[in-house]
């Protein structure tokens, strides 16, 4: 009898291990479905939330900016029809021009919310100052802003972004990767690019052009934007060539 026991030992042992391997599969199958659950249901409301305050920040926006510019934007037929997934880009001069975004699409936009791809890092001591105070984090969070940082590489900074435009999303970008304002378009960063092909997204080129007034003398300065027409990148060309293109298409849009 203890022979037998002995025999059976190893085989009882054994079905234990295989029914706790099992438990603990199921575990973590349940609590990754739970976990892509919560994901979906987080993104959703960030969704529902920067949808609403883009909505409502068009009041303010559009009056705002045609008090202190005569604002002038051409080629808004090409916005005609455009739903996402999308991607939006522009040339970056001044730290507003994502606001400028909100009165280019208008009031009633199929392309609202949208979502901007931004740092945390800056170069303009302004800038770098409006951010200790804490409210580069609040208008961020007001209007749905994923941020990316510099170093994780591009698969991680594009994740945020591929599943916004998966969702159908418009996410819009400044290729330039910082603020710029000389004249000349700094070159253009290969995740526009990369993040158009690898969702198989329309990319929509913008040219802005900002000439502050003269507010002691009461004369307006001038916003002028361009909107040239969305379409999809060729699929052969390297990240880079791709990108540069689009810089080109920017810098004819403001010729």
């Amino acid at each position: 009898m203890p022979q037998t026991n002995q025999k059976q030992n190893p085989i009882l042992k054994h079905n234990k291990t295989e029914t706790i391997d099992r438990d603990s599969n199921g575990v973590a199958v349940f609590l990754k479905k739970i976990s892509k659950r919560l994901y979906s249901i987080r993104c959703s409301v960030i969704k529902f939330y920067s949808g609403t305050t883009q909505f409502f920040s068009w009041f303010i926006f559009w009056p705002t900016y045609n008090l202190f510019f005569k604002v002038k934007i051409h080629g808004r037929e090409n916005l005609k029809g455009l739903t996402g997934p999308l991607i939006m880009i522009s040339n970056h001069s001044r730290f507003y021009d994502s606001f400028v975004y909100r009165i280019i699409v208008g009031l009633f936009s199929r392309l609202v919310p949208m979502r901007f791809m931004a740092v945390l890092k800056f170069n303009d001591p302004f800038l770098n100052f409006v951010k200790k105070t804490g409210l580069i984090h609040f208008v961020y969070s007001l209007f749905g802003v994923f941020v990316v940082e510099q170093g994780l590489g591009l698969n991680k900074n594009l994740k945020r972004a591929k599943d916004i435009l998966k969702n159908n999303g418009v996410v819009a970008m400044f290729p330039e990767g910082r603020l710029n304002k000389s004249k000349e378009i700094l070159f253009f960063r290969r995740g526009v690019s990369a993040l158009a092909l690898s969702n198989h997204t329309k990319v929509l080129p913008m040219h802005i052009a900002i000439q502050e007034g003269n507010l002691k003398k009461l004369q307006r300065g001038t916003l002028t934007v361009h909107i040239g027409k969305a379409r999809y990148l060729e699929t052969h060309r390297t990240y880079e060539d791709l990108a540069e293109d689009l810089r080109q298409e920017v810098v004819g849009l403001g010729r």
